[in-house]
């Protein structure tokens, strides 16, 4: 009896012993050994099982007792949601006929369980016949778990179910109820054991670029796992219960920890506001997991150390105009009235566009009209984009604003992804157009959807109640600005300070390049003065103020840089034409000063977010005083800040008194008369003279 219940010691000390992986050790045979009452076969009893996390090596042999909970390591840790199942492998009278046999060795555990060799989960031996099987139960919160009301026997414990951050499942056992107490006195109904599991975490990496791979701070992820196939939110380490990090860092970088075997994702959700312009894709997933091995598997990479690159996309536009004289692409030149202005827009396309809702583009001209009929080109890699039947793009003429609306069909731009669109097209100046320092202005806005929200995924945060939601529209906006200035004319007599002379006629003249229906050239120029080997347009007829405060002066607003003529047609009585044309320089220098550039502002209200590239300009206008080209005349003082005020070239044209005949039937007229007559006699008498002398 003695050899019996010391092997019963033994045989319940191999499951409750804290060794690495369970392996069964048996009791010491120099275990003391008390004279102990007959089995009450008339009991029930129960197994309670502590499950812990521990890393460590060896451990005690346990006595079932609940004071072995007193041997559990300091470090080691209730581990919730082991499963266990227990299977009845012999009754009370088997268990009694079974140790009254005296037996030399305990039943062994390998007699009754196998382990799968790819997943490592044990179950019973195929072939083996078991008397009961229980419902499996799991540890609670405390790692605690209990089959109670359990008929005498002997059981096989077995987990069935282990946590994934557990390596491999505690290797089965066997518990005898009743077993003998420590002291070997008595027999123990309810057997507490104390298994513990190895357990391995895997830590990942992932890194937020934008564009030019500038590093994101302040993105906001969530983490899911997948359990039970629902993917479920993971907001605490599982190796410590510390709150996990899920925004980027100064690095763009977060860091997880304490992760145990399974399958995971990354989704965006929130972008700082500090990082405006970027599209938050709110479908994308970012999905790895980690082995038993604590190893980290994204894509095709299995390592113990992995970084996972998720990239942002914004796209960009820029707005030029063609500077008139360098025909360079710039913010700003100068054009007259009646010019037409090329402009470009170049569009930055993201990477993601086939995944937007929205991406158009608006163009609203200040004291312009955008042509859309004629000379308006969207090009990619300088060739046109095939747009048959709109399929691309539409494009409408806004009537109100003069301008144009792009609206692009982003699910049709693929080939465009990551590359660049650029749109070609003129303005006509109007005769509304802004004569001073405010200029007129080209404004180009390009919105574009701020989210890429999933459509099939009902655990993604992202996803929209109403599945036909449109997120909202961030904004690009950039500008260009053109300038037109004044000529004004002051005609005086005789000198700079002679009197102002009003009702003289001048044509205004300019060279051009290429000759119009009405132009000028050859001959036709070269009777007026002109350089017949040039092409000349005649901007308008000019007549001075022959009454009033302005009288004498006349002004042409309207006007770009550059050499104008001026030539008289008629004159104020009594002066004469000037023989040839009158050149003025109109020559302008402009500073554009952007009061903003590159500014995101955010829309307080709606939170749509707009990045202003350049807007409201503060200009000053001066006159080129050196060169060739200096300017004549005298210019309009001009303030640097006030918008009113506009650039006007002076310039002072002096005509002089000619000869003035007598008037018809006056004195004057009559002595000229006479005069004549006597002449003409004169003239009759020394011829008649000459005859008789010869």
């Amino acid at each position: 009896m003695k050899k019996i219940r010391k092997m019963l010691a033994g045989l319940l000390g191999a499951a409750m012993v804290l060794t690495s992986f369970g392996t069964p050790a048996w009791a010491s045979p120099d275990r003391p050994v008390k004279t102990t009452a007959t089995i009450d076969t008339t009991k029930t009893g129960s197994i309670t099982i502590h499950k812990y996390e521990y890393n460590g090596t060896g451990g005690e042999e346990g006595t079932g007792e609940t004071t072995d909970e007193n041997k559990v390591p300091s470090v080691a840790k209730p581990l919730a949601d082991a499963g266990f199942t227990i299977y009845k492998i012999a009754d009370v009278n088997d268990l009694t006929n079974y140790y009254s046999t005296n037996p030399s060795e305990l039943p062994s555990v390998d007699t009754y369980v196998t382990q799968d060799t790819t997943t490592k989960k044990w179950s019973i031996k195929s072939g083996v016949t078991v008397k009961n099987t229980s419902d499996e139960k799991k540890t609670n919160g405390t790692g605690v778990v209990t089959f109670d009301t359990l008929d005498l026997g002997f059981y096989v414990v077995v987990e069935t179910t282990s946590p994934d951050k557990v390596t491999e499942p505690v290797k089965p056992f066997i518990v005898s109820l009743p077993m003998t107490t420590k002291d070997g006195d008595d027999w123990l109904y309810d057997v507490n054991v104390y298994p513990k599991n190895s357990t391995a975490y895997g830590s990942v990496t992932l890194v937020k670029k934008g564009n030019n791979t500038d590093l994101l701070k302040g993105v906001t992820f969530v983490l899911q796992k997948s359990i039970n196939s629902v993917w479920t939110n993971v907001t605490t380490s599982e190796e410590d219960g510390s709150n996990l990090n899920l925004t980027t860092n100064d690095d763009g970088k977060i860091t997880v920890s304490g992760l145990s075997q399974g399958s995971y994702r990354f989704i965006e959700t929130a972008i700082d506001n500090k990082l405006p312009g970027y599209i938050l894709d709110g479908a994308k997933t970012y999905e790895f997991s980690v082995g038993s091995d604590k190893k980290i598997t994204y894509g095709e990479t299995t390592s113990a150390s992995v970084t996972i690159e998720a990239n942002n996309e914004k796209p960009d536009m820029k707005k030029e105009v063609l500077d008139r004289t360098t025909k360079t692409w710039k913010r700003e030149s100068d054009y007259s009235v009646g010019d037409y202005v090329p402009y470009k827009i170049t569009i930055d396309v993201p990477d993601n566009i086939t995944q937007l809702k929205d991406f158009s583009l608006t163009d609203k001209p200040i004291g312009l009209e955008d042509i859309t009929d004629s000379d308006f080109s969207v090009k990619y890699n300088d060739a046109e984009i095939t747009n048959t039947d709109n399929s691309v793009y539409t494009l409408t003429k806004n009537a109100d604003t003069k301008g144009f609306t792009i609206s692009f069909v982003p699910t049709a731009m693929g080939n465009y992804a990551g590359q660049q669109i650029v749109i070609t097209y003129k303005a006509k100046v109007l005769e509304t157009a802004v004569k001073t320092t405010a200029g007129n202005p080209n404004t180009a806005t390009l919105e574009y959807s701020n989210k890429i929200l999933p459509t099939n995924d009902p655990k993604n945060p992202n996803t929209p109640e109403n599945p036909d939601e449109k997120p909202a529209k961030d904004k690009i906006e950039d500008s260009t600005v053109v300038y037109t200035f004044n000529i004004k004319i002051e005609k005086r007599a005789q000198s700079t300070t002679g009197d102002l002379l009003g009702g003289v006629v001048f044509d205004l003249y300019k060279a051009v390049d290429t000759q119009g229906a009405d132009d000028i050239t050859d001959d036709a120029a070269g009777a007026i003065g002109l350089d017949k080997t040039k092409i000349w347009h005649k901007i308008s007829t000019l007549t001075t103020e022959a009454t009033g405060a302005n009288m004498g002066y006349i002004t042409q607003s309207g006007l770009a840089n550059g050499e104008y003529y001026l030539v008289e047609t008629k004159t104020a009585d009594g002066y004469n034409l000037l023989k040839s044309p009158v050149k003025v320089q109109l020559n302008v220098q402009y500073a554009t000063k952007w009061s903003k550039e590159n500014v995101w502002s955010v829309d307080p209200n709606t939170g749509v977010k707009t990045l202003i590239k350049h807007s409201e300009n503060s200009t000053t206008f001066t006159a080129k005083a050196d060169g060739d080209d200096k300017a004549t005349g005298s210019m309009t003082e001009i303030g640097k800040t006030d918008k009113a005020t506009e650039a006007t070239m002076t310039e002072t044209i002096i005509n002089r008194k000619g000869f003035t005949l007598p008037k018809t039937g006056d004195i004057g007229t009559a002595m000229f008369l006479i005069i004549g007559i006597g002449g003409m006699l004169a003239a009759v008498y020394i011829m008649l003279r000459g005859r008789k002398r010869a």
